[in-house]
């Protein structure tokens, strides 16, 4: 019998260890950016080709490397920032395991360009499965540049696995924006394919947020601040009426390194107590400070999870500074009593009786034939805007009587079955089909605001939106794109003026996740945000006229029976099934 166990190669090594720091083509950027702040530099330039799929380059005017540097700096645990076991507990720097230039070279094309001094000219090395293909000079200044090219080209299995552009685009700019935000003293600049997404200038914490978030984002957040013995906190949480079911804006930075921590995120939450549902996610910018020695970063190569050695304190001062935090800027209303108002009325002030002004000569009598059907109208009158109903659906008349339950269930029947219609999901179905047959219109209607609307975005948003300009104008949507501000005109009939700015961000937010299996048309992506955004502010039907409309209407649609998310609209039971809950 042959030797069994035998030693990997020292490539194949390489290309597994490569596999947990380098998972995607964000990996490589955040482990080059997180390089670059490590040298000390004031700027960093990002340029991403084809979704970081083709090419990467991140350049520093940092401290640099000379040649001898150079040649060894992308062999496997080859690191600046260690010289000693005991240095591992007293990390002031992002890397320190001496993996990441050695992982990105083995599965990537790589040049690393540098000089740590202002003569002009740069050493440069490009490295092809771990070994120096190439050697030279070239003109540069001081510091470093990496250019990480044709990422997995020599692990295809691992190249077929990676997502769509859109999805691998959305990883890169995540990576950028949380380094991006925990260092507002750096000068970050991000192009991807020549195009300008961030343009960062050094700024304080609280304006690269608003920089880097949108503009929005600062009537939205609140200050914290707290220091303790064992642990200084600051930075923003969102306020209460601001919050959604959303994760996307929960930035936790322990010694300026971008961690995640269910424990401490349920800190976060538990002190929102009281001023949101359940289901609502705190959405927040916080910055921890604490001993080195009192935390533990070497869990996870992608260094993302953390371990505190008293865990239960920090979690009890996070959920008392913004409970604090929260009272203090008056989330909650109170009234002022040092305000020194007199709301008492004066005795001796007299009040005259109301005047009362009545028509002798009016009769409801006299009214037109026109007017008599105002009743029956009103519904349309009243919702007009809305679009969902027209005055044609007034002749269709329900053949069996329905009603309304817990104002959120619809019942009727049929000729072998008991109806129960969820009415929320009624309307998004409407609404959703309403919505898709305008969008194939060769033209639609659209109303002129009297006051335009102006929202600030963050660069990341303004791609989203851009990417659905040409449906949303087509939809009625008028607006322009001027920086990172969007300046809305027009808005299709069917919605409000005080919902203009919850369907951007509703289109923001969602970003078509989790929709891109189930729809793989663009026009049906925006029906269905859009459909789903104007549904959730039905409250309940009003009375027997809109139930009837309701039925009428769902009844005409092509998929009644389900959402276009493919829940269920329509329960029925037969008289087998309610005799069986007898038995």
């Amino acid at each position: 019998m042959g030797n069994i166990i035998k030693k990997l190669s020292f490539d194949v090594i390489n290309k597994i260890a490569a596999g947990e720091v380098i998972q995607r083509p964000s990996s490589i950027l955040k482990e080059l950016i997180e390089n670059s702040i490590d040298s000390n530099a004031k700027k960093i330039d990002v340029f991403i080709t084809d979704f970081g799929k083709t090419e990467i380059q991140v350049s520093d005017d940092g401290i640099g490397m000379d040649l001898n540097n150079l040649k060894v700096c992308f062999l496997n645990h080859s690191t600046s920032k260690l010289n000693s076991f005991e240095d591992l507990f007293k990390l002031n720097s992002k890397g320190f395991r001496g993996e990441a230039l050695s992982s990105i070279c083995s599965i990537s094309k790589t040049k690393i360009s540098s000089c740590n001094d202002n003569c002009g000219i740069r050493n440069f090395i490009e490295v092809d499965n771990n070994d120096i293909s190439k050697l030279g000079e070239e003109v540069g200044s001081k510091g470093t540049t990496v250019i990480s090219r044709n990422i997995f080209y020599n692990v295809p299995a691992r190249r077929k696995f990676l997502k769509s552009d859109k999805i691998e685009f959305k990883h890169i700019i995540n990576e950028f924006v949380r380094l991006a935000l925990s260092h507002p003293e750096i000068e970050f600049t991000l192009k991807h394919n020549n195009h300008p997404i961030y343009n960062l200038k050094t700024a304080n914490q609280k304006k690269r947020i608003v920089e880097v978030l949108g503009k929005s984002i600062e009537k939205k957040i609140i200050p914290i601040e707290e220091k303790t013995n064992l642990v200084k906190i600051k930075g923003f949480v969102f306020k209460a009426e601001f919050l959604n079911k959303s994760r996307n804006n929960q930035f936790l930075y322990i010694n300026n390194r971008y961690v995640k921590s269910n424990y401490l995120n349920h800190a976060i939450s538990k002190s929102y107590d009281g001023l949101v549902d359940k289901e609502v996610k705190p959405s927040y910018i916080l910055f921890l400070e604490c001993a080195p020695d009192k935390i533990d970063v070497n869990v996870h190569p992608s260094k993302t999870e953390v371990k505190f050695d008293d865990e239960n304190i920090i979690y009890a001062i996070i959920l008392s500074t913004i409970k604090h935090s929260l009272g203090k800027y008056n989330v909650v209303p109170n009234i002022d009593f040092s305000n020194n108002i007199n709301m008492s009325i004066p005795s001796e002030t007299k009040v005259s009786a109301p005047t009362i002004e009545v028509d002798y000569g009016f009769t409801p009598f006299k009214a037109s034939d026109k007017n008599s059907n105002s009743n029956i109208n009103e519904f349309f009158v009243e919702n007009k805007r809305e679009s969902i109903f027209s005055e044609n659906d007034i002749e269709l008349i329900s053949e069996y009587p329905v009603f309304d339950f817990s104002n959120k269930f619809l019942i009727t029947k049929s000729k072998t079955d008991l109806l129960i219609i969820n009415i929320k999901r009624a309307f998004y179905r409407i609404y959703y089909e309403q919505l898709l047959n305008e969008i194939n219109n060769k033209r639609n209607l659209s109303q002129k605001l009297l006051y335009p609307v102006e929202i600030g975005f963050s660069s990341k948003d303004i791609i989203v939106i851009n990417s659905v300009k040409n449906i949303l104008n087509h939809l009625g949507f008028t607006f322009s794109i001027k920086q990172n501000n969007v300046n809305i005109t027009s808005i299709h009939p069917a919605f409000e003026f005080a919902e203009v700015e919850s369907i951007f961000l509703d289109i923001i937010e969602k970003n078509y996740e989790g929709l891109e299996h189930l729809s793989p048309s663009l026009n049906d992506r925006i029906a269905r945000l859009l459909a789903k955004s104007k549904s959730k502010k039905i409250l309940k039907l009003k009375n027997k006229k809109e139930q009837d409309l309701l039925l009428n209407k769902i009844f005409s649609c092509k998929e009644p029976n389900y959402s276009p998310d493919n829940k269920r609209i329509i329960y029925k039971m037969n008289i087998e099934n309610i005799n069986s809950k007898f038995n």
